[in-house]
C-alpha cells in the first residue's frame, strides 16, 4: 500500500489527482490533504510514516518551498504546478518529478512509474525500510539525468491563466525583457518568463533553435530559408509575413542543426 499526502489548495485539482490515483494500477491510500503552509509545517514536523507526497507550489498563504526549507523531508515529492519557473527548486529538494498543470493521466502515470522504479531499485540497509533513506545515495550515483520537456506553457493575464501548447508556437521573441510567443495563427502571447534562458530550459532543443540573441524558432514552422547576406540567413515563417534572421555567430550552428 502506497501512503500518499496531497499538498494542494484547489479542490478541483485534488479531485482530479485522486481520480488519477484511483485509476493507477497500485494499492494507494491518501492519508492526509494539506492546503496551507501552516498545515505543511505542522504535519511534517512529526515526520509521518508516508511513502510519497504530491505537492502544489503556490498555496493560499505562500510558496511551499518556504515551508520545505524549514523541514527535513525524507519522502519523495512529485510536484504539480501551473508555473514552470520552480523546477530547479523542486529538484533541490526530494523532488522526483515535475508535472505542469494541466497534466494528462499519461504524464501522471510516468511520474508514478518513476517513483516505483526508485522504490524497487534502491536497496535499503538492514535497519532502513523507507525508500527515501537511500534517495540521496541514488541521486549521487547518477551520471546523467533524462530531461523531460513541457507540453504546455502557462500564460498569466490580469484575469486568468491559460495554457499554450508549445508545439503550436512558431517562435519565441525577446524584446527589452518582454518574452512573447507567436502561435501558429501568428497570435502574440506575452509570457511570464523574463529571459530566453528560461525558455531554453523548457523546450526541446531538437525542435527549437536560438537563431540569435532574441529569438527561438520552431523548425516545424519554417517555410523557407534564404541567404540574407554572406553570414546571415533569412527564415520565412509559415502563415506569417515575418522573416527572422540568424546572427552571424549562430548561422553555422543553425545550418548544422537544421541539416543544410
Amino acid at each position: 500500500m502506497i501512503k500518499i499526502v496531497l499538498v494542494e489548495d484547489e479542490a478541483p485539482a485534488r479531485k482530479k489527482l485522486k481520480k488519477y490515483l484511483e485509476k493507477f494500477d497500485q494499492p494507494i491510500i491518501v492519508v492526509k490533504e494539506l492546503e496551507t503552509l501552516e498545515d505543511v509545517l505542522v504535519y511534517f514536523t512529526s515526520e509521518p510514516d508516508i511513502d510519497l507526497i504530491f505537492s502544489d507550489i503556490e498555496l493560499l498563504d505562500g510558496n511551499v518551498f518556504d515551508a520545505y526549507k524549514k523541514l527535513t523531508i525524507k519522502t519523495p515529492i512529485i510536484f504539480s504546478t501551473a508555473y514552470n519557473q520552480y523546477w530547479m527548486n523542486a529538484f533541490e529538494t526530494t523532488g522526483i518529478a515535475y508535472l505542469l498543470k494541466p497534466y494528462s493521466f499519461e504524464r501522471f502515470e510516468k511520474a508514478m512509474q518513476k517513483y516505483l522504479t526508485l522504490k524497487t531499485t534502491m536497496v535499503p540497509a538492514p535497519s532502513e525500510n523507507h525508500v527515501l533513506q537511500k534517495l540521496d545515495a541514488y541521486f549521487n550515483t547518477q551520471t546523467a539525468i533524462t530531461k523531460t520537456f513541457q507540453d504546455f506553457i502557462p500564460v498569466k493575464t490580469s484575469k486568468y491563466t491559460y495554457f499554450l501548447k508549445i508545439e503550436d508556437i512558431m517562435y519565441f521573441q525577446s524584446d527589452y525583457g518582454v518574452i512573447s510567443a507567436f502561435d501558429k495563427v501568428n497570435k502574440r502571447h506575452i509570457l511570464n518568463q523574463t529571459s530566453l534562458k528560461l525558455i531554453e530550459d523548457i523546450v526541446n532543443s531538437t525542435i527549437f533553435f536560438k537563431i540569435n540573441r532574441s529569438e527561438f524558432v520552431n523548425k516545424n514552422y519554417i517555410e523557407k530559408i534564404s541567404r540574407y547576406n554572406k553570414n546571415i540567413l533569412a527564415i520565412n515563417i509559415l502563415n506569417s509575413k515575418t522573416i527572422l534572421k540568424t546572427s552571424q555567430n549562430n548561422t553555422a550552428s543553425f545550418n548544422q542543426w537544421i541539416g543544410i
